[in-house]
């Protein structure tokens, strides 16, 4: 599991610095995929709603931190 969130915070961070949706979608899959591999129910929902943002949602709140407004 360790690996796997270093891999999810690694692609997150080339996608932000690529400024790329795509990149951003992709590795949201690939930790949706591992939500679903949690026996637990309320694991696994916990894990997706952590990984659940779209692009979007994810840019958006990301300007308003930069801009110094709450996220």
């Amino acid at each position: 599991m360790h690996n796997f969130l270093r891999t999810s915070l690694l692609a997150l961070a080339v996608s932000a610095l690529a400024g790329c949706s795509l990149l951003y979608d992709y590795a949201q899959d690939a930790a949706l995929a591992q939500c679903a591999s949690v026996a637990n129910g309320q694991d696994r929902r916990d894990c997706e709603k952590r990984n659940g943002p779209s692009y979007d949602d994810y840019e958006a709140r990301r300007q308003r931190l930069q801009d110094g407004k709450p996220g």
